[in-house]
């Protein structure tokens, strides 16, 4: 009888924090997620269209690897 008691006493039950703290953060990431996406629709909102067709004009140089926009930047260096 002591021996049943004693296992009892050993089992305890798994603890609650680490699912509490996942879903905390997941709430955040969550949260996070909507407001960054509001922040870029107000910035885009409130920009002249003609940088945003840039911004668009860069993406698409990237994704679809045709030739775009080609900016070269040079250092001169005086000796």
């Amino acid at each position: 009888m002591t021996d049943e008691r004693h296992t009892e006493v050993q089992r305890r039950r798994k603890p609650l924090w680490p699912w509490l703290l996942l879903l905390i953060f997941t709430l955040v990431a969550i949260y996070s997620w909507n407001r960054a996406n509001e922040i870029f629709d107000e910035f885009s909102r409130n920009l002249p269209p003609a940088i945003v067709e840039l911004f668009r004009d860069l993406m698409n140089e990237r994704r679809n690897a045709q030739p775009g926009l080609d900016v070269h930047t040079y250092i001169y260096l005086r000796s």
